[in-house]
């Protein structure tokens, strides 16, 4: 599945499943985010990112990102 189809998937779990409001800041975010990903653009399921540990040291980066702009 390519990475837009996943994110419109995503959000259609979320309205549909999970009853988020679509009006919500987050959801105009994801769609955002939805329309501006190229259409062809396709990230492995595999690699250091699949972890749960390697995602809260991204999460850990970019916390530490928006602390060091601020």
């Amino acid at each position: 599945m390519k990475d837009r189809e996943f994110l419109m998937w995503l959000h259609a779990r979320l309205t549909g499943v999970h009853n988020e409001d679509p009006l919500i800041d987050y959801m105009h975010k994801l769609r955002a985010i939805i329309a501006n990903t190229p259409k062809d653009l396709l990230t492995p399921n595999v690699g250091s990112t699949t972890s749960l540990g390697r995602l809260q040291e991204i999460i850990e980066e970019v916390e530490n990102e928006s602390r060091s702009k601020n």
